[in-house]
């Protein structure tokens, strides 16, 4: 019979209580021993005088705890002389009666007693005090830990609320606006709002799935394993003290003869004891008085807005979806780490008990340890169950693809010169140009971006590309990362049939929503000016066949019958091929979807003449930009801007006002004035 599998988890608290006034109690016996063994001449007086404080002190405990199921603790003579088990607390109480009738102690009985007898009992009833704390402090702790979680639902709720409502508002001004650039403005920005309100809300399901875990498994695991572990202490107070008191004893026996008879039957009485008495009579006591009532809290539930068309159903959008893989993976391997701590912590607490129950010297400190050891297990196991449970809820609604990936080992960096995020293709600016960067395969990103990209991190890079294709990485690297947020899996066989090349379901759910205005700042632009139409016309130039919307960082939208510039040909078989369109902008469409029957490449000399072609070229821009880098240009939409340089490619151009300042600018937000 123990608490945990006994008593209702709302016992905790009566358990602690019932255990600190049992270790108190035997504090003041070990008092009574120290003042026994220095009152020796007034043996008489002193130690009946003790003795009786001493059974007073037990009867407290006795009514304060509602009694063992006997009227009285002082034992008849038919129960003395019995042979049934007995509490601890009964035995004492003969103990110490029989005490009142002694007169004298020897000096040798005395001072034995005070330095084997009441000193140890001091030192256990301090160890077994602490043991006690450490125990309701690894407890609390725990219940720490689980109102976090409850709280991290909670802010999710909040998070989640402000977001919607957000987006509300965004689709309000949607409605509301009166031009078709301000509807397209604010439709992006609703499309904006929408993503983050789904991650917000995915956050939110996902830490009600993790707070119901925590609730269960503190309220059926580990409450009543803390209550275990205090049961463990209590009986080793027993144990501890009946050891003591029985050595005790039996030195009174051989050095008072006078007193022998009644020693014997107190070491009767005590040799009775059983470690698990005391316990046993507390379950039975508080059951029997209807005491011990446990009402199961119920689960939480997902909180939604049901007025304005939400369910409780899990966004499952691109964006989404890797971050929930990126998520569960994370949880698996946290889990993973979480058990081997709890199964570590576990074995060192059964160790020290092992090693207390042996009853060496010093084994008290060991339940101290041991203590230690539970809470440290305890939480391990907490932290497991919610790992488990976040990587659960992930796999429920992902199914098994969640288990097949390898996550990028990102740490943060800080960029010497700006850059464009491998993700979302935006500069990664600013005075401290912060960054995450993966240690295996070097994919770049911004430090908010790095929970959107596929766990797919290939690892160490060995290939090389060269030429213009080595702007997009390498095949394994930033190119295949890349495009991991466009249309990934393209058919050759519907080329001519008609129609345009199908793209996989499974790419077409990681496309990247539209950007809004004005757009991203793209990775992929033109590196040199284009070249002059008169000596480049029609070379190397092939028709579009099919419609293609492009991520407007590494791949371009295009328009069935477009004449495109083939800038790097399809050499590698990858599916995609490197264009230009009139605009001078540049990147990647895929190979499928453009004629390269008609594809011939240019003459040397023709490239050498325009790239040796002097030529002042000027841009309009077409959006406001406000610099974020002292090298950057300020502008506003409708300035004239004469470019000095396409040399520093990224995206990025250097240009200049008719005022003189000078700086960079990005390509997305100027267009070539012809």
């Amino acid at each position: 019979m123990t608490f945990g599998s006994e008593l209702k988890p709302n016992e905790f608290g009566a358990i602690n209580g019932y255990t600190e006034k049992q270790i108190e109690v035997y504090g003041a016996l070990a008092k009574l021993l120290a003042e026994k063994a220095t009152a020796e001449k007034e043996y008489g007086r002193k130690v009946v005088e003790l003795a009786q404080g001493f059974q007073q002190q037990l009867a407290g405990l006795h009514e304060s705890s509602g009694g063992s199921g006997m009227d009285s603790l002082a034992l008849t003579d038919a129960e003395a002389e019995g042979t049934g088990p007995l509490e601890l607390t009964s035995a004492v109480n003969e103990w110490a009666a029989r005490l009142e009738e002694e007169g004298r102690l020897h000096v040798q009985v005395g001072s034995k007693t005070s330095s084997d007898i009441a000193d140890e009992l001091r030192a256990a009833y301090d160890g077994l005090a602490e043991a006690r704390r450490k125990t309701l402090d690894g407890y609390q702790r725990l219940l720490a830990e689980r109102d976090s979680t409850y709280e991290q639902k909670d802010r999710a709720r909040t998070a989640y609320d402000a977001r919607s409502k957000t987006l509300a508002g965004s689709l309000q001004r949607q409605e509301r606006a009166t031009t078709e650039k301000d509807q397209e403005k604010f439709r992006q920005r609703a499309d904006r709002d929408t993503s983050l309100r789904n991650q917000a809300k995915n956050e939110y399901i996902l830490q009600v799935a993790v707070a119901n875990a925590a609730k269960n498994a503190v309220n059926r695991v580990l409450t009543p394993r803390a209550m275990d572990a205090m049961q463990a202490i209590n009986d080793h107070r027993v144990a501890q003290t009946r050891q003591l008191l029985l050595q005790m004893l039996a030195m009174q026996t051989a050095a008072d003869s006078r007193r022998v008879a009644a020693t014997q039957r107190a070491a009767s009485v005590v040799s009775r004891v059983a470690p698990t008495a005391d316990s046993d009579q507390l379950v039975r006591r508080r059951t029997a008085a209807g005491q011990s009532r446990w009402d199961e809290p119920a689960d939480f539930r997902v909180v939604v807005d049901a007025a304005a068309g939400e369910d409780d159903a899990i966004a499952r959008d691109g964006e989404s979806q890797a971050i929930l893989r990126n998520l569960g993976l994370q949880a698996q391997r946290d889990a993973q780490r979480a058990e081997e701590e709890m199964r570590t912590a576990a074995a060192t607490a059964e160790q020290c008990r092992q090693r207390a129950q042996a009853g060496a010297k010093g084994s008290d400190r060991e339940l101290e340890r041991a203590a230690d050891a539970d809470r440290d297990s305890a939480i391990a196991e907490l932290h497991a169950v919610q790992h488990h449970a976040l990587h659960a809820a992930v796999e429920l609604h992902l199914g098994h693809a969640v288990a097949h990936g390898s996550l990028h080992a990102f740490k943060p960096v800080t960029l010497a010169l700006s850059r464009t995020c491998d993700y979302c293709a935006e500069s990664i600016g600013g005075l401290q140009r912060k960054a995450a960067r993966c240690s295996l395969c070097e994919y770049t990103c911004h430090a908010k971006c790095q929970i959107k990209v596929e766990p797919n991190c290939p690892g160490p890079d060995t290939e090389h590309k060269s030429g213009f294709l080595s702007m997009f990485g390498t095949l394994r690297g930033k190119k295949k990362q890349q495009h991991q947020r466009s249309a990934s899996v393209l058919s050759n066989d519907s080329v001519g049939s008609g129609a345009p090349p199908s793209i996989g379901a499974a790419s077409q759910a990681s496309l990247p929503r539209q950007h809004a205005l004005p757009p991203a700042l793209p990775m992929l632009q033109l590196t040199a000016p284009p070249p002059t139409t008169s000596l480049v016309a029609n070379v190397g130039t092939v028709a579009v066949l099919y419609d293609f919307a492009g991520d407007g960082a590494t791949t371009l939208t295009v328009r069935a019958s477009d004449r495109v510039r083939i800038v790097e040909p399809d050499t590698d078989a990858s599916g995609w091929t490197a264009v230009e369109l009139p605009s001078g902008l540049q990147g990647l469409v895929p190979t499928s979807y453009v004629d390269m029957s008609e594809y011939k490449p240019p003459p040397i000399q023709h490239r050498m003449l325009a790239l040796n072609e002097p030529k002042v070229e000027y841009v309009v821009a077409l959006y406001d930009f406000s610099a974020r880098d002292p090298d950057e240009l300020s502008f506003a939409a409708g300035d004239r801007i004469r470019v000095v340089s396409r040399e520093i490619g990224d995206g990025w151009i250097q240009g200049a006002l008719s005022g003189g300042r000078e700086g960079r600018l990005p390509v997305a937000y100027v267009q070539n004035d012809d």
